[in-house]
């Protein structure tokens, strides 16, 4: 049973689910009045800003900005490629090379690396509101969790990407946001929010998508022999302080 807990704690600390390190601060954003009614919400994903929020910012993106790599990938990530290739085959009818745990196409590399100066997003890019919740639901979908009904958390190690996602997340009236930063190696920047009608109804189209994607991950732990049924109910302690700091906002 020791060794069990300690292969517990070990696998929480690798996903990075740590809270006494951490710095909050919270964020106000506005409310958009059309939003409230979730029945009358149309979900239309920009494909191009969906794929482009789930790219793998880690050192940021000029390290392939001359190459043809679209996107890197690790070992467990093979349902976010089979999905990501599904996409691009449907939509721009273009064929992703697999090599080395990365997509290759000098199309699709031309076209994300055209959203970038440097390592940073070009703001004025995200011109419509459907961009913008495109972007963050393929963000979502890579490297966000589900904290409770109301309660969402993006993580992104090493990244300028969490700038972008802050600014979408108030221009789409989320009113409270949670900022903390992990002082580790990598450095992780976590973002928690309260979720609105609008970023529901989106985040509701990739769910099944994500079950696939966790379940992949959890199964690359191999070494560390948690059942599902473990790892939500230790992850549902953790998810507490958030919870928490919410509810006495």
């Amino acid at each position: 049973m020791k060794i069990k807990i300690l292969l517990l704690a070990l696998f929480l600390f690798i996903s990075n689910i740590i809270f006494s390190q951490i710095q909050e601060k919270k964020i106000t954003g506005v409310t958009i009045n059309s939003q409230k009614v979730k029945d009358s919400i149309i979900v239309k994903t920009d494909n191009t800003f969906f794929l482009l929020g789930t790219l793998n910012d880690y050192m940021g993106r000029k390290w392939v900005a001359k190459g043809e790599v679209f996107d890197r990938y690790y070992p467990f990530e093979k349902p976010l490629m089979k999905f990501v290739d599904s996409i691009v085959k449907k939509e721009f009818k273009t064929v992703l090379i697999e090599k080395d745990n990365c997509f290759n196409s000098e199309e699709m590399a031309k076209k994300m690396n055209s959203f970038y100066v440097e390592n940073d997003l070009i703001d004025s890019l995200f011109t419509t509101k459907e961009k913008k919740a495109s972007f963050l639901l393929g963000t979502y979908y890579r490297y966000g969790e589900k904290v409770n009904e109301n309660i969402y958390k993006i993580q992104i190690a090493n990244s300028h990407k969490h700038i972008e996602i802050h600014q979408i997340l108030i221009s789409l009236g989320c009113k409270n946001i949670y900022y903390k930063r992990l002082q580790n190696i990598p450095i992780q920047n976590i973002i928690y929010f309260e979720s609105n009608d609008l970023i529901k109804a989106y985040f509701e189209t990739i769910e099944s998508e994500k079950e696939k994607l966790f379940d992949s991950r959890l199964k690359s732990f191999r070494s560390v022999k948690l059942s599902k049924e473990e790892y939500l109910k230790e992850k549902s302690k953790q998810n507490k302080n958030i919870i928490e700091i919410f509810e006495n906002k």
